[in-house]
This record gives structure tokens, sequence and C-alpha cells, in this order.
């Protein structure tokens, strides 16, 4: 249990921070919705949000591809997580650079969710580093932060 408390604890520290949170989006209906810190970082209203096209339009367009990209071979079953860093236009124009994880958490025919985290990166520190971080909590923990939550899904 001390396992899960740590990875637990780490992500909740982030969330406080507001330099983390989770998402879900369904999909055929693109429809989504995620913890407040991403859009307080960002700095708009959660309102703003509904659809994950309302988050990947302002992503930068040197990224966006990647980014549709990462998504579709995670759908295709080509990857087994969706992984992503990208920069992403805030409210004052500024891009900041984030690292998105998720995974199909439920599929029934064409009716998909998946459950993602999502970490603002320190561009000022190592972003490799930062990214391995935040994996070892959410992807590769023993239990991970997918798992758990997955887990509670059953």
């Amino acid at each position: 249990m001390e396992k899960n408390t740590s990875a637990m604890t780490k992500f909740n520290n982030l969330v406080l921070e507001e330099k983390a949170t989770w998402w879900q989006m369904d999909l055929p209906s693109g429809s989504v919705i995620f913890g407040n810190a991403k859009s307080k970082m960002l700095g708009y209203s959660e309102s703003k949000f509904r659809h994950y096209t309302d988050f990947t339009d302002l992503v930068h367009p040197a990224d966006h591809n990647k980014v549709m990209a990462a998504m579709k071979d995670h759908l295709s079953g080509k990857k087994k997580f969706y992984e992503s860093t990208y920069r992403i236009r805030n409210k004052t124009g500024e891009y900041l650079t984030f690292y998105d994880c998720g995974q199909i958490t439920n599929k029934s025919g064409e009716n998909i969710t998946l459950l993602g985290f999502v970490i603002k990166l320190d561009e000022s520190g190592n972003i490799q580093e930062q990214m391995d971080f935040f994996k070892d909590i959410i992807i590769r923990g023993d239990p991970s932060i997918l798992e758990l939550v997955s887990n509670l899904k059953k």
C-alpha cells in the first residue's frame, strides 16, 4: 500500500501546486471533462473546454499533427498509451509546454472512454527528467495511477 500512497501523494502534490491534472474524453462525441488546474494554467474559464478540439485548437501548429498522430496510434492499438509533449497557447498568447499521457479505460463498440493526465513542464528545468518523473507516477508505477484508477471502475 505504501507504493500506492506514494504515487498518489506525488500526484496530489502536483495537482495542489496546479502543475498537473487529469482528463477524460469520450468518443465518438469528443466531449471532455477534466480537473480545473489545466484551465487555470492556461488562464481560461473551465466553460471554454467542452470538446477535445477546444484544447487542440490551442496547440502550437508545429505540434498539432504530432499530438493527433499519437492519439490515433493509441486508438488503433499501435501504442499501449497515448503520450505527447506539446506547446499550447494560454490566454495571453504565450505557449506553455505540457506532457500528456493516457489510455483507453473503457471500450464498447464504437464508444470509447480515455483517461489521462497532463503536467505543465518547467522549461527552465530538465524536460526529460520532469517527463520521466511524471511517467513513473502515471504509467510506470507499481501500480501506476492509470492502473489504480482503472481498477476503481471495475
